[in-house]
């Protein structure tokens, strides 16, 4: 019964998209109708600039980390994998949500919020890699599958349950098939990168 209870509450979370409901706000346009279509961060950044893609960031990413570490420290504190499960739930209802027809974000942010509440020292340095990786390479794509592969390897380390690293490397995969556009839209030099975005 918990494990259903804080899939279901987490999906729902998952399912409030700040890209969305700001992109609307500020511009009444659809963020999934314009640049690379993808209710996030980066394009939320490339579309009304780079104060709002800041915002769109943090907001997902407080997403994935607040209830983190609720699950973490106060509601299940002796149970992992329902850290696990709630993050990733959460993170579902991003990518999938179904308030929003199942079209969502990449889920990068808030998973990455669930990082931190996970593997925090980690999380950390990882958070700061993605950045040293997006800075020289331009490309969030590049920096995300970078770092997301290296999560589930991390979490071995950490005394995770098999079960919960499974589920975070079913995600990862998720996510390189989700950024496959990205990348093919780099091979082909039609993405756009960081630096658009920087511009506005």
């Amino acid at each position: 019964m918990e494990y259903i209870l804080v899939i279901i509450v987490g999906y729902i979370i998952g399912n409030i998209n700040p890209a969305i409901l700001i992109v609307r706000h500020v511009k009444n346009i659809d963020i999934r109708d314009v640049n690379s279509k993808n209710a996030g961060t980066s394009n939320a950044a490339l579309t009304l600039g780079m104060k709002y893609g800041v915002l769109v960031g943090f907001l997902d990413l407080f997403k994935g980390l607040i209830p983190g570490l609720l699950l973490r420290f106060l509601i299940f504190p002796d149970n992992n994998i329902l850290w696990v499960v709630g993050g990733l739930s959460i993170v579902a209802g991003h990518v999938f949500p179904l308030f929003y027809d199942l079209k969502g974000g990449k889920g990068t942010a808030t998973f990455g919020g669930l990082v931190l509440a996970l593997i925090p020292i980690p999380g950390i340095i990882l958070f700061v890699l993605f950045w040293v990786i997006t800075y020289f390479t331009d490309f969030i794509a590049i920096a995300t599958i970078t770092i997301i592969i290296a999560v589930p390897v991390i979490m071995a380390f950490q005394d995770y349950s098999p079960v919960s690293i499974f589920f975070v490397i079913i995600f990862c995969l998720v996510s390189i098939y989700k950024h496959l556009p990205n990348l093919i839209r780099i091979y082909k030099r039609d993405e756009k990168g960081l630096s658009v975005a920087l511009k506005k």
